[in-house]
């Protein structure tokens, strides 16, 4: 959760290193050294060996030193002899002694007679590896009692340190604000971290499961929320345990090592929003892979630990529990699988076709915080798109087949452009185009005189019409929709192909939306019967999706015109054949429903009064 100052600096902790590199070189190079201690490969051969040194290295001294953290000359501090004949890096002297001290600060002696041997021990190593400690780490002044402990973890204890101590030191600690450190000493500034008191109950803490926090990592304050306190882990000793346990809004789960504004404040800011909502079906990740369920508790606390979900699994009916609410755990079903055709959205070119060519794609990003992308959409045009989210904003279920340079004049591809073009809102580009096919159609129909020609022209423009008409509906120029959808009606009544049929009754439906949006109930109604009655003649009496949506929309027009009963049982008739073909949780079934159950109560309200 910290970063802050370290007992030793780094530039002293990596020219230490550099150091034993330097003797071990240097004792490949001499074995003049009297103790086998090799000297500094640039150090010069004229110092003196330290056969002419009493104090070996390992030996426990007390050093007077008038420079020795400003203290006065009849001060006497304890440590021991970890080198000699060491150069310094300030001013390159040589020193006959590099002692380390107690308080773990390193001291160049260039005077005998500064030393004495005593009987002082060193530091006595007590505590173990993985046991939970703190230190007060302060570089340069006095240690007092407002010094800031560090909590941190034990990674290695060396019992016999005074013997070498620069390259073991009496601890190598974890510390909790990232980053790995030796420990000198002395000994009154190391000490357990006890989590239970005497009795063996952990203390009161000043926040609760569930409460807004802000921890303190990587220099900032990171807000999240409490999912469990007094947290373990296996590395921990018996008697430890952490505060907090809390899960950050980013995502990811650390723990508080302690319970105090450094490292955990109470948060002001707002929680994310959770992505899924009571009822909403999505798969969990389980022992057997991905599983489909349902959601059936929202922030439930199961045990001692808050989680965001609890979730009914659909193949054996048990609860599990979502840790964290990301696309590690929990995702939404989505809605389209591989090979699917689509529209998708982009802010460049609007609308365009496409195949899905993967999904549940894994994001690289490392800021991704767990969280997948839907769909990789392979463009028409060879591109790859990634679609960020599952919603009809970004992407849609197209009718629309791949289409090949051969066939892009056809009929089809006209009006699948068309409708890219209207979906984009650029209606003056689709009208363009559409009158330019309508006039090479009308001009080949007067200019012809082949009876095959013109029946099969006339197809054509009553399809252009049709699409134009689109047009006019979505720019809100109703009047030019109703020329174009008669001029339609009036061609497809004169052929006598045999996708006569299925023409009528997109032109007789066009004509239901038309009056609709122009408020004329009786012509809309009339248009839409007709309707119903094409469409069971092109299907041969089965059930279809437009059957369905069409006799619910038939049953609301003839509800408007005071034929409530009639509209009513088209209304259910509807519904029922919808819940059929998609399923009742449909969405434009349940709405069916809602309406339907909106009209019988109106209905029943009318009779009590």
């Amino acid at each position: 959760f910290h970063q802050q100052c370290v007992h030793l600096s780094d530039s002293l902790a990596s020219s230490m290193g550099r150091r034993r590199q330097n003797n071990r070189k240097g004792n490949k190079k001499t074995s003049s050294r009297g103790n086998g201690e090799g000297g500094d490969s640039n150090e010069s051969s004229s110092n003196a060996s330290t056969t002419d040194l009493p104090f070996a290295i390992g030996t426990r001294v007390e050093v007077r030193s008038e420079n020795y953290r400003g203290k006065s000359a009849s001060s006497l501090r304890t440590g021991t002899v970890a080198g000699h004949w060491r150069k310094q890096k300030s001013d390159g002297r040589i020193a006959p002694y590099l002692v380390l001290m107690d308080d773990g600060m390193a001291l160049y002696a260039h005077r005998t007679e500064a030393l004495m041997e005593t009987t002082v021990p060193p530091m006595e190593v007590t505590y173990n590896i993985g046991c939970r400690v703190e230190c007060q780490l302060a570089e340069g002044e006095e240690i007092s009692e407002a010094t800031k402990w560090f909590p941190g973890t034990i990674i290695q204890a060396h019992h016999n340190w005074a013997i070498s101590p620069i390259d073991t030191p009496p601890y190598f600690v974890r510390f909790d604000y990232g980053r790995e450190r030796p420990f000198w000493g002395p000994a009154d500034r190391i000490r357990e971290i006890q989590s239970k008191d005497k009795s063996g109950r952990f203390p009161t803490l000043r926040f609760g499961v569930g409460d807004r926090v802000s921890c303190y990592m990587d220099s900032r304050w990171v807000p999240g929320k409490i999912v469990q306190t007094w947290y373990r882990e296996d590395e921990f000793q018996d008697d430890h345990a952490a505060p907090y346990q809390v899960l950050l809004d980013t995502g990811g789960f650390i723990y508080s090592p302690m319970d105090d504004d450094d490292c955990i404040m109470k948060s002001t800011l707002p929680p994310p929003e959770l992505r899924f909502e009571l009822g909403d079906k999505v798969k969990c990740r389980v022992e057997g892979g991905w599983e489909p369920g349902i959601i059936a508790n929202i922030e439930v606390l199961n045990g001692e630990r808050l989680y965001p979900y609890g979730i009914k699994m659909d193949y054996n009916g048990e609860f599990v529990y979502a840790p964290c609410d990301n696309d590690m755990f929990i995702r939404k079903i989505l809605r389209f699988k591989k090979g699917d055709r689509v529209e998708c959205y982009t802010e460049e070119d609007g609308w365009v076709l496409g195949e899905v060519a993967e999904t549940e794609v894994d994001d690289d990003d490392d800021f991704s915080h767990g969280q997948i992308i839907p769909y990789r959409v392979r463009l028409d045009n060879n591109d790859e798109l990634f679609v960020e989210s599952d919603d009809d904003s970004c992407i849609k279920y197209s009718t629309s087949p791949r289409v090949s340079r051969a066939e892009q004049n056809s009929n089809g591809f006209v009006h699948v452009v068309s409708r890219m073009l209207i979906n984009n809102e650029e209606y003056d580009e689709a009208q363009e185009m559409l009158q330019e096919k309508i006039e090479v159609m009308r001009s080949k129909i007067k200019n012809n005189s082949s009876h095959t020609d013109v029946a099969k022209w006339r197809v054509d423009l009553s399809h252009f019409l049709c699409y134009m008409s689109e047009v006019h509906q979505a720019s809100g120029s109703l009047e030019d929709m109703k020329l174009a959808l008669v001029e339609a009606m009036v061609l497809t009544k004169l052929s006598n192909d045999k996708s006569k049929p299925h023409r009528l009754l997109d032109v007789t439906s066009k004509l239901a939306t038309y009056a609709t949006l122009n408020g004329d109930n009786r012509n809309a109604l009339r248009y839409s019967e007709e309707a119903i009655l094409l469409v069971k003649e092109t299907t041969h009496g089965q059930d279809s999706f437009r059957l369905g949506s069409l006799l619910i929309e038939t049953g609301k027009l003839n509800v408007a015109c005071n034929m409530r009963e009639r509209g009513l049982t088209q209304m259910s008739d509807g519904i029922d054949i919808l819940g059929r073909l998609c399923g009742s949780d449909n969405k434009q079934v349940v709405q069916a429903n809602e309406e339907y159950d909106r009209i019988c109560e109106g209905e029943r309200e009318s009779d009590d009064n």
